[in-house]
């Protein structure tokens, strides 16, 4: 979530997490309409498609009259791309279906949304409710990265996702230095590969230096960490934040680095760490490849979700944004291709 957002917001926040708790029954899941627009990546050159890397399939503007939708944080897809688990800063759920025309997002229905239930099966909400990271652990277990009240916590959500009104937060080891992660710049992503999840933060834990990478060793069959988390460091440039993560079919970690400024608004830098330089990582900070860069000429706002699905027998790049619930912003789905020179 963006530095400007101030406790004004916050109080904002914990008001969306109590709609949530009305507006959904308590833990009953409810049922929402949401409407897709179709948008051109470049706004006055709509056959434009290239940025960097990259090549624009199409994507949406969402919206809804839903009282808690928005917010969108961190998003999983399933491995047809048909299915979409969404989840949010004011600490709701959502799934829906996802449908595709021509190889891009032209739809999306089914959609239910559902508050996230703490330890004892009450809404979360206050700080307890800035739910940033997901990730899937296997069996249908989540992993899911709060800040504000920094922490990792597991829902069981099914495989199918149908728990997700019932599914109550369980614990799971925080790493070393969490109680010193800032206020509003906790660990906004987390992705998994194989038997270990990492949980990127935000900014840096100490101004001027790089950004932590926490890689826990999880232990079969329960996906408990088998001992406490190691540390890599990621140098990006100064005044960009690590948002979100996820593993590509080639075997990258990709990344999604945001900047903001209110001269400027948005700029998003798609890039990535191929899976030799996460192997060989030692003690000198990892330098990402970049992409793309989404700039403010572009069709671009807070973008803090992204996965991969396999769509029409190639890879796509999913892109989501939080819009805040700011009437000035945006949920934007965006996705992307990504052009043959830049294949590992």
């Amino acid at each position: 979530m963006p530095a400007r957002i101030t406790r004004i917001l916050l109080a904002a926040l914990t008001a969306f997490a109590a709609l949530i708790t009305a507006a959904c029954g308590g833990a009953n899941p409810r049922e929402a309409s949401v409407e897709a627009s179709s948008v051109a990546l470049f706004p006055d050159d709509p056959g434009r498609r290239n940025v960097g890397g990259l090549r624009y399939a199409g994507g949406l503007v969402l919206t809804s009259d839903h009282p808690t939708f928005g917010g969108w944080s961190a998003m999983e897809l399933s491995a047809d791309g048909e299915n979409l688990l969404a989840l949010s800063d004011s600490a709701a759920w959502m799934r829906a279906r996802l449908s595709y025309e021509a190889g891009a997002p032209s739809r999306l229905d089914q959609v239910v949304i559902a508050p996230l239930p703490g330890p004892d099966g009450a809404a979360l909400s206050g700080e307890s409710a800035d739910a940033e990271g997901l990730a899937a652990l296997g069996d249908g277990r989540y992993a899911v990265s709060f800040e504000r009240n920094h922490r990792i916590a597991v829902f069981d959500i099914g495989e199918d996702w149908s728990a997700i009104e019932t599914a109550t937060e369980t614990a799971f080891p925080a790493p070393p230095g969490a109680d010193r992660l800032r206020n509003n710049a906790g660990m906004e992503a987390l992705a998994i590969d194989g038997t270990r999840l990492y949980a990127g933060v935000e900014d840096p834990i100490v101004s001027g230096q790089p950004h932590t990478l926490w890689v826990y060793d999880l232990a079969a069959p329960d996906a408990t960490p088998s001992a406490p988390p190691r540390a890599l460091f990621l140098e990006i440039e100064p005044g960009f934040g690590l948002t979100a993560m996820t593993f590509g079919p080639d075997g990258a970690l990709y990344l999604v680095e945001r900047f903001w400024s209110r001269d400027t608004g948005n700029r998003i830098r798609v890039s990535r760490l191929s899976a030799g330089q996460i192997e060989a990582a030692a003690s000198a900070p990892l330098r990402p490849e970049r992409l793309a860069e989404i700039g403010p000429q572009m069709t671009v706002d807070n973008i803090e979700a992204m996965a991969f699905a396999q769509v029409d027998g190639a890879p796509l790049l999913l892109l989501m944004s939080d819009d805040n619930f700011n009437d000035a912003q945006r949920t934007l789905l965006l996705a992307f291709t990504i052009e043959p020179e830049m294949s590992p």
